[in-house]
């Protein structure tokens, strides 16, 4: 009994200090963060390399900015030697995201339908836990329409978040570029309620502006599957850990460009509209999940939300999208865990007391 005593003693200590705790991926085992792009689907790269105008440069690529990732994607292989990032294949599959260890997938703005088998994947993916998927809408505006629907069509089947992209358009008469109201230039300003939303307004030179050109609007529905009804998205209406990052000015409105009309959002009505929005996922005994639903997208699309300056205005594109990235992978640790590992006490207090379970009475 007492051997009995001490043994559970021991498994106690160590279990409480993490011995057998389930280890996190992590750049510390391996490697740098993978973000994958998706550039099957009618998605352009934009932005991955330096946006240019007159051969002057604008804004410097994500690829060669963020360095502390290693960027994939899937497409055409083209893109291979111009981007100079490798290609994981034609279509999206669970091997492709596992087998790199993709950590970070950016679907921005498909034009074409996903597979049933790429939203099986991207679903086993996310079960597997600790993972971050970024979903880019567009407006209604144009083949924009056929963007928010391929979008929502992907959320409903994924059947894990209640966000979606509503069947408008956001416009603002006073806070644009270049005078034109579909040229939105949104904030970076995260709910109050935010988890660590330092992370998320750190190092912002110009007010957290950030070019949303021609966006649509998110919002969300009370049943996952796109059965329920749907909802605005704001601080009295909202799923569970659910926060808006990214909100048009107060002066902007919801507009209408093509039927059918939006299901959440009224054409006329004016005020802040969240334009990037992140839902935390929690899976039964996995890491969570960080879902992004945007009404615009990071990269690619007509000029995408990374770029640095529009038509004379300073943003800071670069840096929200960089603080996401960053916010986004902290979320989706593990609460209440260090990754694994054993801490110094309980190692010296395990290894004082393990020499005992092996002594024989004489």
């Amino acid at each position: 009994m007492k051997k009995v005593a001490i043994l559970m003693a021991a498994l106690v200590l160590l279990s409480l200090f993490g011995v057998f705790a389930t280890p996190m991926a992590s750049a510390a085992t391996t490697g740098k963060p993978v973000i994958a792009v998706d550039l099957i689907h009618g998605e352009n790269p934009k932005g991955l390399l330096p946006v240019t105008y007159k051969n002057k440069t604008l804004t410097a690529g994500m690829v060669e900015t963020l360095t502390q990732y290693t960027f994939v994607y899937f497409g055409d292989t083209k893109y291979e030697d111009e981007l100079g990032i490798k290609d994981l294949g034609g279509q999206i599959t669970y091997d492709a995201l596992k087998n790199n260890n993709v950590s970070i997938l950016v679907l921005g703005q498909p034009t074409s339908p996903f597979l049933p088998s790429e939203i099986k994947a991207i679903k086993q993916w996310l079960q597997d836990g600790g993972h971050v998927l970024w979903i880019a809408g567009d407006s209604d505006y144009g083949n924009g329409a056929k963007t928010q629907q391929f979008v929502d069509s992907l959320l409903d089947q994924l059947n894990i978040t209640n966000l979606r992209v509503d069947l408008t358009s956001v416009e603002d008469a006073v806070s644009n570029a270049g005078g034109k109201s579909y040229r939105v230039v949104a904030f970076d300003d995260p709910w109050k309620d935010t988890p660590k939303r330092d992370v998320l307004v750190k190092d912002l030179k110009y007010g957290g502006r950030i070019l949303a050109h021609g966006p649509g609007v998110v919002a969300w529905v009370d049943g996952k599957d796109g059965s329920g009804n749907w909802h605005p998205l704001n601080t009295n209406t909202k799923p569970t850990e659910t926060y808006v990052i990214v909100h048009s000015n107060s002066s902007s409105d919801i507009t209408e460009n093509n039927a059918p009309a939006g299901n959440a959002y009224q054409a006329g009505t004016n005020g802040e509209f969240p334009i990037i929005a992140a839902q935390i996922v929690k899976l039964s005994g996995k890491n969570p999940d960080v879902i992004i639903v945007s009404g615009e997208t990071p990269i690619g699309g007509y000029e995408p939300m990374w770029a640095s300056q529009y038509y004379g205005v300073k943003l800071d594109g670069p840096t929200v999208i960089t603080n996401i990235f960053e916010w986004s992978l902290e979320m989706t640790k593990k609460e209440g865990t260090s990754g694994g590992g054993i801490c110094g006490p309980a190692l010296i207090v395990g290894l004082a007391v393990l020499p005992l379970l092996l002594r024989r009475k004489k």
